[in-house]
């Protein structure tokens, strides 16, 4: 039986609940003329509502915390669903001191730790609890996945590279995710909530250090230079997995400094995409360079 949604007190500064039943489309990359009964919920702020879907408990903030970050502070409303706690398989630190643990004790851990990380991005979190180690999908929680993309409606969709095999749970979401997206924009899905239309989607680092044998491919950059230290914040919230700062230091360093001589830039450190969904527009995308 597919779980309820567990919703977290715990949210951040800026974090903006999701209202349900009313469609919203992308206007960042292309103007779509609909008619006049839409409601554009995002209008007040004029900023891109951004979801993150992750596997587990970390995945948000070590992948893409200070994209996040960075949204937060421009105004936007971000939104994680963590559809695992990582409990049984990304929880070492637990259980290397926990004699006599329980699964049920990892997961009020690693939720605690999830919620202390959200709230140092400014971002609003939600569970799943939909077990790790298999993370396993059926139609029931794609169905639920596609109303909960329904109900927040987001502009940019993050989540997992969809090659993963040796942390399947990861390239699971990936592929399930961009089935539950499908299947939101399906009107006959749930007919009494509105669809909503295919939001940007980018696929975020694949588990380090193995992004090589696992094929993941950036071909998009964020630079967060000024956001850094907040997602390191954050990221030691996570102290199950106490070697994530070290990891995602070294990546940060490494994407930067590719991004940096992509474009002769001076970028210390960002974080890697691969964009799913094409670019639509009235021109070809290009990088701002030296404020241009």
């Amino acid at each position: 039986m597919t779980s309820k949604l567990m919703l977290s007190i715990r949210r951040g500064p800026r974090a903006v609940k999701a209202v349900s039943g009313v469609p919203r489309f992308r206007r960042d990359l292309l103007t779509i003329g609909v008619e006049r009964r839409y409601n554009f919920r995002h209008m007040s702020s004029g900023r891109p509502t951004v979801l993150v879907i992750s596997a587990h408990a970390a995945d948000f903030c070590s992948r893409s915390g200070g994209t996040l970050h960075k949204y937060v502070k421009r105004g936007s409303g971000v939104h994680v669903i963590d559809l695992s706690f990582g409990e049984r398989g990304e929880s070492g630190e637990y259980w290397a001191g926990a004699r006599g643990g329980s699964v049920s004790e990892a997961k009020a851990v690693r939720k605690s730790e999830a919620e202390a990380a959200a709230h140092v991005l400014g971002v609003s979190i939600a569970f799943m609890d939909w077990n790790d180690y298999p993370l396993v999908f059926d139609r029931d929680r794609i169905t639920e996945l596609a109303k909960t993309i329904r109900r927040i409606a987001p502009d940019i969709l993050l989540t997992h590279w969809s090659r993963d095999p040796f942390n399947a749970d990861h390239q699971e979401t990936s592929w399930a995710v961009v089935r539950a997206c499908s299947c939101a924009s399906a009107p006959g899905v749930d007919p009494e909530q509105p669809p909503t239309v295919l939001p940007e989607i980018f696929l975020f680092e694949s588990s380090v250090p193995q992004t090589e044998f696992n094929a993941f491919r950036p071909d998009t950059y964020v630079d967060i230079s000024d956001v850094f230290e907040v997602k390191m914040a954050a990221l030691r919230k996570l102290e199950s997995q106490p070697f994530l700062v070290d990891y995602y230091t070294r990546y940060a360093e490494y994407r930067g400094f590719q991004a940096s001589k992509w474009f002769k830039t001076d970028v210390r450190h960002a974080e890697g995409f691969s964009r799913y969904t094409p670019w639509i527009g009235d021109e070809l995308p290009a990088t701002r360079r030296g404020g241009r």
